[in-house]
């Protein structure tokens, strides 16, 4: 695989990535490219061929599977089982993540981490490794060679309630989570749990968050509190805060610092500056979207919609482009690149 093509793998799972500014010319994405997408419902991943959304194979997998994280030569992915429909239901939930070959696609081997549970936010770093977060037990969990280890490297305890999603800095040094039911968000160190975690108590059920592209600045969406709030992300120092419309639940950074919000409760998308939180724009989608996936050139989304559907929506344009047919229960998704997949 050539050096542009593993730059262009990325994760899509409202991560913050280093991406390029907008510039794709034609409609979505190149043809050849790969939609890897958790139906956390039926329950499966599955592969959708871009841009037109055929589906191509799908992976069954046991109950909830939730978030995905890849590596960067687009050879493995890790889904954690979150095992519970929603954080505020009941169940002790989900202790495996999966390891789906995505050269073969299929399901490459199954990791135990049992006894932590309800496994939910999942991340890599640059440096290839892998962060787990046990919401349950609000402990992060690290693997330094996930491709070959079955055993973790170290577990970091967070000291929260409810830890349920995940940002890690690009050099993995620093771990940013929400924790959902004690309303805090917390900075963490994933390598030394004798640092103690800084804690800042955001709002009423603090989930979706980012990094900006820079990484200076955390975002958390409060989404029972319905308002988004901007730390620095040294200290957890607060620096500005703005209501949203109602309810939201996800959040992403696009290449020149503007926020994307999925609004829940208004069915719709907000364009945010970095600098204020105000809404520059609104796009209607019909519908609520759980997942923001966003491409590789920033200017794409593929939008997992409550409808069993994904919205793929061209940014610069600010429209939707067309829509297409899963599973149930779309949610985090990745990207495969034209060309990035080694011949079967």
């Amino acid at each position: 695989m050539s050096r542009m093509k593993r730059r262009k793998l990325l994760a899509l799972a409202g991560s913050t990535l280093a991406m390029t500014a907008f510039g794709r010319p034609a409609f979505a994405v190149q043809g050849g490219d790969i939609l890897v997408l958790v139906e956390k419902d039926m329950p499966a991943v599955s592969f959708y061929a871009l841009p037109q959304g055929r589906r191509l194979s799908s992976i069954p997998l046991p109950a909830q599977p939730h978030e995905i994280a890849v590596d960067a030569q687009g050879r493995y992915a890790y889904i954690a089982q979150y095992g519970v429909a929603r954080w505020r239901g009941p169940g002790v939930g989900g202790d495996r993540v999966f390891v789906i070959d995505l050269v073969g696609r299929r399901l490459h081997r199954t990791i135990d981490l049992s006894p932590f549970r309800r496994l939910h936010g999942i991340r890599m770093d640059q440096a290839g490794r892998l962060y787990v977060l046990a919401e349950l037990d609000s402990v992060l969990i690290r693997f330094d060679d996930p491709a070959n280890s079955d055993v973790p490297d170290q577990a970091v305890p967070l000291g929260g309630l409810r830890s349920h999603y995940l940002v890690i800095r690009r050099d993995g040094r620093r771990a940013y989570v929400a924790d959902t039911l004690s309303g805090m968000v917390i900075l963490a160190d994933p390598h030394d749990p004798s640092v103690a975690p800084v804690k800042r108590f955001s709002g009423k059920g603090p989930e979706g968050c980012c990094l900006s592209p820079d990484e200076a600045t955390f975002y958390v969406i409060n989404r029972y509190g319905s308002d988004i709030v901007a730390y620095d992300a040294h200290d957890m120092r607060e620096l500005r805060r703005m209501p949203t419309r109602g309810e939201a639940v996800r959040v992403v950074s696009l290449p020149d610092g503007k926020l994307l919000v999925s609004n829940e409760a208004d069915r719709s998308l907000s364009l945010l500056r970095p600098d204020t939180l105000a809404e520059e724009r609104r796009l209607p989608l019909g519908v609520a979207a759980p997942g923001l996936n966003l491409a590789a050139d920033g200017r794409w989304l593929y939008a997992a919609l409550d409808d069993d559907h994904v919205a793929v929506i061209d940014l610069l344009a600010w429209k939707i482009e067309t829509r297409f047919a899963t599973w149930a229960g779309p949610d985090a998704a990745i990207m495969l690149p034209a060309g990035a997949q080694i011949q079967r």
